[in-house]
């Protein structure tokens, strides 16, 4: 596997739809407004409940849906905070959209400012690592061509470096701007 794991898990709750919101015993003794509180503090979707629902039916439980929707509701009002948006984003949590109208535009255009950061941070510690394995094959390069070849290769990965060291320091800006 690629060194990511947890890809692989995902994609198989994705194909197999066998992983579950909440357990059988979880159902059984949740406290539905807190579950609830949870969801919202965390900007699920609404769709959340229905499969929370769905799970602890099969657990022979029936979901406590307006103890639920308070909760959450109450969670929702601490999530939908403009300021929190940026720094969701900055933590590459996605936006579900999930807050009121009146502020969802902003809300979004806030998130994408700290997730553009995001994404440029992970783009050029992906390229670091490229750097690093390129090095290590031009370390072990067995013969003056192929040394040449991998140098090559690595001036190819140091201006991909420079780009997102450019798109780093462009979406910083843009988030500073926001503050």
């Amino acid at each position: 596997m690629n060194g990511r794991p947890w890809v692989w898990v995902l994609m198989g709750c994705a194909l197999l739809s066998a992983c579950t919101t909440m357990t059988p015993n979880e159902c059984k003794v949740a406290d539905w407004g807190a579950v609830g509180l949870r969801d919202g503090l965390a900007g699920e979707p609404r769709s959340m409940l229905d499969a929370r629902a769905k799970d602890c039916a099969e657990a022979g439980v029936q979901v406590g849906t307006v103890q639920y929707l308070q909760g959450r509701d109450q969670g929702l009002l601490s999530y939908c905070q403009l300021p929190n948006a940026a720094r969701f984003g900055l933590d590459g949590k996605s936006y579900r959209g999930v807050c009121p109208v009146q502020i969802d535009a902003e809300f979004r255009r806030r998130h994408a400012l700290g997730k553009a950061v995001y994404d440029a941070r992970e783009e050029l510690r992906s390229q670091e690592r490229r750097r690093d394995a390129q090095e290590k094959k031009v370390d072990k390069a067995g013969s003056d061509d192929e040394r040449r070849r991998a140098r090559e290769v690595l001036r190819d990965i140091d201006r991909d470096i420079r780009r997102a060291e450019i798109r780093l320091r462009d979406a910083d800006w843009a988030l500073d701007a926001l503050r």
